[in-house]
């Protein structure tokens, strides 16, 4: 399916759609004399869509997805603090996967495409994880939205303009996350590399996880942008960017979902 179908797909099975389009709908049944029901559906529908756009809600739904304990491979000194010791079964990792979070496009100050900031958060831990594993880098994502640019291409200017690191790979085909392991795989397998640190955003870790290790990884997690909760009363107050929590958390289950099904 193209990127464009599938984004007009999730548009409906997600909010605010998901909860906009039934409300419409009550809208018209009601004045086409179906009252009860349109102003039911139009109210839960509202209702639903509120609450979705609660911090308490979306906030909390982001940390579902959110492993609470990194990998035991990741011991208390490195960078991102775990406790556990080292398996000694577990083979070491010999790369380090940073995968792309989206691109802030036509920046003006970067004169054209640059990093987004989910791709700056993650960009930013896999450059702390290689100072503290001297392990090559490969950068992975694409051009989903057609840019000029490839996520990969912004990911390598980053590293080398605002880190002083180069990466090793640069994986710029993938338009999606399962194409993201598939690709890297391809690129790595020349190295002989099948054992990886993967970093990306700690709630989109599980649905990232499962498609590098169908690919043929061994995968030792490094998630990074933990969800943090907000406090008190404001935590009941609707805003766009809780909405915008519940959509991404919403979205990683569904994904998991239909990769689960087409396994």
């Amino acid at each position: 399916m193209s990127v464009l179908f599938n984004t007009a797909l999730s548009s409906v099975l997600l909010p605010p759609l998901l909860f906009v389009l039934p409300a419409l709908l009550g809208v018209l049944l009601a004045a086409r004399g179906h009252r009860r029901i349109g102003h039911t559906l139009a109210a839960c529908s509202l209702t639903l869509l509120t609450l979705c756009s609660m911090p308490a809600v979306g906030e909390r739904m982001l940390r579902l997805l959110e492993p609470r304990a990194l990998s035991p491979s990741l011991t208390a000194e490195s960078p991102t603090g775990a406790a556990e010791a080292v398996s000694p079964t577990r083979e070491t990792p010999q790369a380090i996967v940073v995968l792309g979070g989206g691109l802030a496009r036509e920046a003006p100050e970067y004169g054209g495409d640059a990093i987004g900031s989910s791709t700056l958060e993650r960009l930013r831990y896999g450059a702390r994880l290689h100072r503290h594993t001297g392990l090559p880098i490969l950068v992975s994502g694409g051009r989903p939205l057609g840019t000029p640019r490839s996520e990969a291409d912004t990911m390598v200017a980053a590293l080398a303009a605002d880190f002083r690191l180069s990466a090793r790979w640069a994986e710029d085909q993938s338009l999606n996350t399962a194409e993201n392991a598939q690709r890297s795989r391809e690129l790595l397998a020349a190295a002989g590399i099948t054992d990886i640190y993967l970093v990306t955003h700690a709630w989109h870790m599980p649905r990232a996880r499962l498609a590098f290790e169908r690919a043929g990884f061994t995968v030792t997690a490094a998630p990074t942008g933990y969800t943090s909760l907000t406090p008190g009363a404001r935590a009941w107050i609707p805003s766009a960017e809780a909405l915008r929590k519940t959509h991404i958390a919403l979205r990683e289950w569904l994904g998991a979902f239909w990769y689960r099904l087409n396994s």
